[in-house]
């Protein structure tokens, strides 16, 4: 079952929302708004629990800069200077995190409307699409992308990323900025979590968080997180040994869409989310320092450690590192990218 219902205006324009529900009575809703995930929700003891912060209200989304769910393009993460040399020529596109880009800038995807290609009942199946215009948003050629979500019967949310780039080479390195938080309702925090990232190595960075390209062994330090894993010990550390106090991390994992590239649960429900993914980085950020200045979410007041983002992608600024990766998408090329998010319970 897939229904439509209005959610509020976003620049004098209209939201809306589209909820898919399956037989289990999960539901997934997305927003026409930088194709967000308002609801990732299940039914558990009789109780319906949202898996992913939120709100009820398109300002809760909108009237903040942390991204929260959003679909995140043309390129996630941070480009260096905003510039980057391809197929010998050099391109310089807009910044917005100081002298860089961050989530492809003031007029990446995230900030963008969408528009519903096609709803069906049928596959349980939503796709949305826009087209990155690079005089909208200074980055080379044009991009149009389709996002697909499916919501299976057996409570897996499948996102497909397309995109097909006109003119000139580009890059293409999509994700969704979602946020974690598996808790019943009321419990506010992840100290009860634990994560599990499938990785041995994450990215060096400079003062700007920018990559250096260098990687950094896991083992034997608090970003081990493939051997330990209860954040309810980890961020406390984090909190007095890094200046992020928390995860603002990039983690190196195997590009297999068949291996679990992470995992998140909650101890004391038991509740759990596997993410696969077909690329070779996650980021991992617990929003450490925020305040109590982001409004109407679903868990109320904000603060630090409210939820985890968990973002896959390939790793970022690989277009000033190759041998991070390859985001270049050349023209009148397609390209296709997977993540999926796997519910589960374990029983107590």
């Amino acid at each position: 079952m897939i229904t439509k219902t209005h959610f509020g205006e976003v620049s004098g324009k209209p939201v809306e929302k589209y909820t898919i529900e399956n037989q289990n009575q999960t539901r997934l809703s997305v927003l026409t708004y930088a194709g967000i995930v308002q609801e990732f929700s299940v039914i558990d003891n009789n109780e319906r629990v949202n898996l992913v912060l939120s709100s009820d209200r398109i300002e809760g989304f909108s009237e903040n800069t942390y991204n929260i769910n959003r679909v995140i393009g043309r390129a996630a993460g941070r480009i260096t200077k905003g510039t980057w040399t391809q197929d010998g020529v050099t391109h310089h596109v807009p910044t917005n995190d100081g002298e860089n880009t961050l989530h492809s800038g003031p007029e990446g995807v995230g900030n963008q409307f969408f528009v519903v290609k096609s709803v069906d009942e049928d596959k349980n199946q939503l796709q949305l699409t826009y087209t990155a215009l690079e005089s909208v948003d200074g980055f080379p050629g044009d991009l149009d992308i389709t996002v697909t979500y499916t919501l299976t019967e057996n409570d897996t949310v499948d996102v497909t990323f397309t995109g097909h780039q006109t003119k000139q080479a580009g890059v293409f390195n999509p994700t969704v900025h979602m946020y974690f938080n598996l808790a019943n309702p009321g419990i506010t925090d992840l100290t009860d979590h634990d994560l599990f990232i499938n990785s041995d190595q994450h990215l060096a960075v400079n003062a700007e968080k920018c990559p250096t390209g260098e990687l950094i062994d896991n083992a034997g330090t608090p970003f081990d997180l493939k051997h330990h894993h209860d954040l309810g010990e980890i961020l406390p550390e984090l909190k007095k040994t890094t200046v992020e106090q928390g995860f603002d991390d990039v983690f190196k994992v195997p590009a297999n869409q068949d291996a679990v590239a992470v995992k998140v649960t909650d101890r004391v429900s038991g509740r759990h989310v596997a993410i696969h993914s077909d690329r070779n980085g996650i980021v991992a950020f617990t929003e450490s320092q925020i305040g109590n200045d982001v409004k109407y979410l679903n868990l109320g007041e904000s603060k630090p450690w409210m939820a985890v983002a968990l973002e896959a992608q390939t790793l970022p600024d690989s277009e000033n590192h190759p041998e991070l990766g390859d985001v270049s998408i050349a023209a009148d090329e397609t390209q296709e990218y997977h993540i999926q998010y796997v519910y589960g319970k374990y029983c107590k």
